[in-house]
């Protein structure tokens, strides 16, 4: 158990750090480029905040597909059809938002794409991985699924900087305790939700794809 402690507080200690560097990517590029109201601007500095740290990341790490949960050359014939159908709709369904406007096009990439896919290789990856290292016997998928579950709901408790930056000025009335601890519930619920097809394959694509279409329906 001391040993999986040890793995939790790793995996803690880098999603610290990592939501302190997006929070200053955030902030700095908030300053240069100072969004008025909700605009699509919002959207594309968080993009691009996101895409920073994510390159930073893989270009420190070099992580392979085995240590992210992506290895292709094990995954059945038929889950291969069902990812790339999957996949496939993702695309399809972003794509025609164009429709809706350019502006819902931006945003969807975003939200639907860059997040999701930044997330689960941080967590139903990398730190789901990082539990694997310690064998906790018969139900260890399942204390891994709720741990990693548990983090990501502690996770968005580091989103501080867009809260203070583009939902403080437009709600000064909020209730901010009821609204973290609706957030926590949420996001922990949907941690549960999406580490499922992780939990019971052991690969990461079902977890984006379905993280993908709550972001894409769920808005």
């Amino acid at each position: 158990m001391k040993a999986y402690l040890k793995q939790i507080g790793k995996i803690l200690l880098l999603i610290l750090i990592v939501q302190a560097v997006r929070g200053l990517a955030f902030t700095g590029l908030w300053k240069v480029l100072q969004p008025q109201g909700d605009t699509l601007l919002w959207v594309i500095i968080d993009m691009i905040a996101f895409c920073l740290v994510g390159e930073g990341l893989l270009l420190l790490f070099r992580p392979s597909a085995e240590q992210l949960s992506l290895a292709w050359d094990t995954v059945p014939r038929w889950e291969r059809i069902a990812y790339l159908a999957g996949g496939g709709l993702i695309i399809l369904l972003v794509g025609t938002s164009y429709f809706l406007g350019p502006d819902v096009l931006v945003t969807n990439i975003g939200t639907v794409i860059i997040l999701p896919m930044f997330e689960e290789f941080l967590f139903r990856g990398w730190g789901w991985k990082q539990l694997e290292q310690v064998d906790l016997g018969k139900y260890s998928q399942v204390i891994h699924w709720l741990v990693i579950s548990l983090l990501f709901g502690i996770w968005h408790f580091g989103y501080m900087d867009v809260y203070l930056l583009k939902m403080a000025p437009a709600n000064p009335g909020m209730d901010w305790g009821m609204f973290f601890v609706m957030k926590f519930i949420t996001t922990f619920v949907i941690g549960l939700i999406v580490g499922i097809p992780r939990w019971k394959t052991g690969r990461l694509y079902g977890s984006f794809l379905l993280h993908a279409l709550i972001n894409l329906f769920g808005r």
